[in-house]
């Protein structure tokens, strides 16, 4: 990704991303830098919930078989589990 970076007329940097080939609208990288909730804190939350969920899914929700696919303790998930306020989906029937 090839990034503009210029000055602004208030003195704060502003960000300009140009995507590579292949890189499009749906890409994981995407991001628009100029908002002020974007932090390294909220893209490490989203990664986190993101491979949490997946793994879960993919475990049917076993949690213990989830922490040591992610390689975290199984008290460490729960924290985090929770501190996402993460669920299993409803069943439907």
């Amino acid at each position: 990704m090839n990034e503009v970076n210029k000055r602004n007329g208030n003195g704060s940097i502003e960000q300009n991303h140009t995507t590579d080939p292949g890189h499009g609208p749906n890409s994981a990288a995407e991001y628009h830098s100029s908002s002020s909730e974007w932090s390294l804190r909220s893209f490490r939350d989203e990664a986190e919930i993101v491979a949490i969920s997946s793994v879960l899914q993919r475990t049917g929700w076993n949690r213990k078989r989830a922490a040591q696919m992610l390689s975290i303790s199984y008290r460490g998930l729960l924290y985090k589990i929770r501190r996402h306020n993460l669920a299993p989906p409803a069943e439907i029937g």
